[in-house]
């Protein structure tokens, strides 16, 4: 049985086939780093709604009314800015989406809620189906929380200053769930469980961001507690429906900045 023999051209044949093949996995690479992007804005808040309001802290007075409480229903900071904004990717309920590679994995660390000073903190979060919503209490008073989603089971607990209450959701909720204490009916939360990671809430001066998002269009929804959807609302090169939602292009490679997306008080209810 003979050998074949490799000739020049078979080589150099079989080099450039290589080289070829070297160039599209380049290519491809390129193009798959390039096909993630990142939506970003900033909510102001444009008219007058007034001070907040003091909360009658009638319960636990001698520890609750030292905190100067205020409603946190609608927090305007410097220059108009407008916390606690929910931004969100909406899917249909059959639908999924491509998640990037870093943001696969459910982060193992727990996401915190504490009950401190007589209010919760943070007022508003977000969480990943199965990752842990970490519950706690940081007074020395007693505080219990309530919370109601709509979709997975709900539940009111005492919550121990000594022993945080762990959490974790199999299903992912179409809106923030509520969450209350019954003993002070003053303090109140929003928790978000979603599927995916894109979601955000504005932060004290009205920013938010949400990277890695892939690439192409899609549609986000917008929404605050003292009105749900945030509907009607316009930003550069767009508007919300009447659901609050928006469909928004992500560029591959780049941002998409919403810049600053005015909010009139009759969006919020006012």
């Amino acid at each position: 049985m003979s050998i074949p023999k490799l000739t020049t051209q078979s080589v150099q044949a079989t080099a450039k086939f290589c080289a070829a093949w070297a160039i599209v996995a380049m290519l491809f690479s390129a193009a798959n780093a390039a096909d993630w992007g990142t939506l970003k804005g900033r909510f102001v808040v444009e008219g007058d709604l007034g001070e907040a309001a003091a909360v009658n802290a009638n319960k636990d007075p001698e520890f609750c009314g030292k905190h100067n409480l205020m409603d946190e229903a609608i927090i305007v900071g410097e220059e108009g800015a407008l916390a606690n904004v929910f931004v969100y990717l909406y899917l249909k309920s059959s639908k999924t989406v491509e998640i990037h590679p870093d943001l696969e994995k459910v982060d193992t660390e727990p996401v915190l809620l504490d009950n401190k000073g007589c209010r919760f903190e943070p007022h508003a979060l977000v969480l990943r189906v199965g990752q842990s919503l970490e519950i706690s209490n940081s007074d020395p008073v007693a505080h219990n929380t309530n919370l109601t989603p709509t979709k997975n089971p709900g539940f009111n607990q005492i919550i121990p200053n000594d022993s945080p209450l762990a959490k974790t959701f199999e299903k992912r909720e179409s809106y923030p769930s509520p969450a209350a204490c019954n003993i002070h009916p003053w303090m109140k939360a929003y928790v978000l469980i979603r599927d995916n990671p894109y979601m955000t809430v504005t932060a004290a001066d009205g920013s938010f961001e949400i990277a890695n998002l892939p690439a192409g269009k899609h549609e986000f929804i917008f929404w605050h507690e003292s009105k749900g959807n945030m509907k009607n609302m316009t930003f550069s090169g767009g508007k919300t429906s009447r659901k609050g939602r928006a469909k928004l292009t992500i560029p591959a490679g780049d941002t998409l900045d919403l810049g600053d997306i005015k909010v009139s008080p009759s969006v919020l209810g006012k």
